[in-house]
């Protein structure tokens, strides 16, 4: 993709003339490709580290938030605990507001949000830290930060059974905006939390429908770790959906979840600590699907 060629040209660029503000963005993009992209974890968040390094240098006080962003948002949560993103991401949130970075510290603010609802922080308080989120946003202008804001807010108040209705029309209005507008990565922002929902209350035949007719949301969700949790609510759906099936449907549900299981299996295997208890939950369910 584009992408990846202007990340290797930065990268050319930085090692034959020397280091730059840019070559923040060159180490940490190449993190990103390495991890998300290649499964090259290890050697992925050795060049998020290279950034953070760069980024410590005199002159590079301007890079610094949108190098945490991505580092901690795209690199490390691959080999590290979620958990360990959280306080970084908020420093990069505050440096980004220091220097007038707003899109940076919006960014950081909105992954960090994030985090916090992987990681099972009360819903109350993440509901709380939400709302004062969409306030900051609203204020600084960021529209399309903040609408992933929304989409979090709008799942976090459905789960606790708060505006449940006004939440799924706004979930519906997005999906249609991002219908128009050709936006694929808002679609599957608002899918991929749809199907949070539709998991935790156990509504397998919606859960199915919506993993079948939303396309491929990992390549839309790139390197975060909302991919990661994707692809692990999809399997699950595979598998619930085959246990509930029979003869042609039950097989191809099987096979589909097995596919995906595959990629998370080997996720733990190249050492993502944030998947092992996901694994077993899948280990579980599909000897349950195969009668052990």
């Amino acid at each position: 993709t584009m992408l990846a060629l202007i990340v290797f040209l930065l990268t050319t660029t930085t090692l034959k003339h020397g280091l730059n503000p840019s070559s923040c963005d060159a180490f940490a993009g190449l993190g990103m490709i390495l991890c998300g992209r290649l499964g090259k974890l290890e050697k992925g968040c050795e060049m998020a580290k290279a950034a953070e390094l760069i980024a410590e240098q005199p002159g590079m006080r301007r890079i610094t938030s949108n190098t945490i962003f991505v580092t901690q948002s795209f690199c490390y949560h691959w080999t590290e605990p979620l958990q360990d993103t959280v306080t970084p991401l908020l420093e990069g949130c505050q440096k980004g507001l220091e220097i007038g970075d707003t899109d940076s510290a919006c960014s950081c603010l909105v992954v960090r949000s994030y985090c916090l609802y992987f990681t099972g922080r009360p819903l109350k308080s993440i509901q709380e830290e939400l709302e004062a989120s969409i306030e900051v946003m609203t204020q600084l202008r960021q529209d399309a930060r903040k609408m992933r804001i929304v989409i979090l807010l709008a799942t976090v108040k459905k789960l606790r059974g708060i505006d449940t209705e006004a939440g799924d029309e706004k979930m519906d209005s997005l999906l249609a905006t991002a219908a128009a507008t050709g936006n694929f990565s808002l679609a599957a922002f608002v899918n991929s939390m749809k199907l949070e929902v539709f998991v935790i209350f156990q509504q397998w035949e919606e859960a199915i429908e919506l993993v079948q007719k939303s396309g491929n949301i990992r390549l839309a969700l790139t390197s975060a770790f909302n991919t990661v949790r994707y692809t692990f609510l999809q399997t699950l759906t595979y598998f619930k959906a085959a246990q509930s099936a029979s003869g042609k449907k039950r097989k191809q549900m099987k096979k589909c979840g097995t596919a995906t299981l595959k990629v998370i299996q080997g996720w733990a295997k190249n050492g993502n600590v944030n998947v092992v208890h996901y694994l077993r939950i899948l280990e579980a369910e599909l000897d349950f699907l195969q009668g052990n």
